[in-house]
């Protein structure tokens, strides 16, 4: 029964975010001034998006992109933030608290690659939301 109405409320969700921006949380997890960078980024490319919106209203279903970050020398003084290990996690928040995995990626980056990291992040996201609702319209 309970699978029955999260299908249901998946469907509700599908139905509610066609004609419409669908709507993303950024969660910052980043702990140093790249990976903070890279957050800026990827949420000034969701703004700039014609697809998406920045939300900030978790009683409503929407996804959730977060970002971890940490210095990938950090503790060595000569090669300390010239780059990250960056960590992102997709998943659907049910809207009552409830989170669903959807996909996530691991990597490393220097800061001259900052943009591309992120647009990388807004690629990933984007062929996983499509796929989702092309999943959930022919099922």
């Amino acid at each position: 029964m309970k699978r029955l109405i999260a299908v249901i409320f998946i469907y509700l969700l599908v139905a509610t975010v066609f004609g419409q921006l669908t709507p993303i949380e950024i969660v910052n997890n980043a702990e140093e001034s790249n990976g903070k960078a890279l957050v800026t980024k990827f949420r000034d490319i969701i703004r700039r998006s014609a697809a998406y919106e920045l939300s900030y209203a978790q009683e409503e279903p929407h996804f959730v992109v977060k970002i971890t970050t940490m210095d990938r020398y950090k503790g060595d003084p000569e090669a300390e933030g010239i780059s990250i290990i960056y960590n992102y996690i997709i998943l659907l928040n049910m809207g009552d608290g409830t989170q669903l995995y959807c996909y996530s990626q691991i990597g490393y980056a220097g800061k001259d690659v900052l943009d591309e990291v992120a647009f990388d992040i807004y690629s990933d996201l984007d062929e996983f939301v499509e796929t989702f609702k092309s999943y959930m319209v022919n099922n």
